[in-house]
């Protein structure tokens, strides 16, 4: 009996023994957990995702959506129908800021690119605003019938030539001012015409109009006749549209330019001013999505026109 129980504890002790050594050599094999890959002496470390660290030349949020908006909202104009003197209108080919006491746009702007110009005929038939809220008045084509006044775009119809819908879109009556032909026809055109060469040498632009002042009213008053009219085109670089890319050396061309009946006037290179000299006749502020450093110097210059 007293045999049998020492070779019982014997392999008892055997067997714990002959455990301890497998549990060892099983912890032995395990693989260490693996330590983050540490950059060579000498070389940066990989930077962050563009969401956790902006870049600084990045362009503002307000300047994603639009296209024609990219530059700024010049007077903070919002959908709302209780601010019906500074009411936004978007559509695909301009935004506006839309005074519904005077009958016509405090502002227009739009970006023009080579895909906007094409060959599609002029439409010629203007139209109300049938989109305006509820209530408000629709200038109608015979409200400029007789008043020696044209029906002046500011968004031109042969910046927007490359389909049938977005030239007459061009025609909606609150992309027009009362200008005077002499304006019109001449001084207004030539720099329109300006535009639009430029971008066919591969510029895009971004460009900005209304008018400031008055000279009376037509259609019984309710279309105001603005003293002057003014335009801004800023010139991008050659083939391309980013807005980073805008220094205080990007040619600029503002004008504000008289618009009365009756006055021979010159051509628009006569009437060059600087950007702030525009703010401080409207009121608004342009360029507000750049850089204060770059609006300041495009605002405080005056370009000569741009040739190439």
């Amino acid at each position: 009996m007293r045999f049998s129980s020492r070779r019982l504890i014997n392999l008892l002790i055997l067997l714990l023994l002959l455990g301890g050594v497998a549990l060892w050599n099983s912890r032995s094999r395990q693989t260490p957990a693996a330590t983050p890959a540490q950059p060579a002496q000498g070389q940066p470390t990989t930077a962050a995702p563009a969401s956790e660290a902006p870049a600084a030349t990045a362009e503002p949020d307000t300047a994603r959506g639009n296209r024609n908006l990219r530059l700024g909202n010049p007077s903070a104009a919002t959908h709302d129908a209780s601010q019906p003197n500074n009411y936004l209108i978007e559509r695909p080919q301009y935004a506006l800021s839309y005074n519904r006491d005077h009958g016509t746009p405090n502002w227009v702007s739009w970006q023009i690119t080579a895909s906007d110009l094409g060959d599609v005929q002029r439409s010629n038939i203007f139209d109300p605003d049938t989109t305006l809220p509820k209530g408000w008045y629709q200038v109608k084509t015979g409200d400029y019938t007789g008043s020696g006044y044209d029906r002046g775009h500011m968004c031109p119809s042969a910046d927007r030539s490359a389909t049938q819908e977005d030239n007459q879109a061009t025609f909606t009556l609150t992309n027009i001012v009362p200008q005077a032909p002499d304006n019109n026809r001449v001084t207004w055109e030539h720099l329109e015409a300006l535009s639009r060469t430029l971008v066919h040498k591969g510029h895009v632009l971004y460009v900005i109009a209304g008018g400031d002042g008055s000279n009376g009213t037509i259609a019984k008053g309710k279309i105001l006749v603005p003293g002057y009219t003014w335009k801004i085109i800023v010139v991008m670089p050659v083939g391309t549209s980013d807005i980073t890319k805008i220094s205080a050396d990007t040619p600029v061309i503002a004008v504000r330019i008289p618009n009365q009946l009756g006055v021979k006037i010159n051509d628009w290179d006569s009437y060059r001013v600087k950007i702030a000299d525009i703010e401080a006749a409207s009121g608004y502020h342009f360029l507000t999505n750049l850089p204060p450093e770059i609006q300041q110097a495009l605002k405080s210059k005056v370009d000569p026109a741009p040739i190439s």
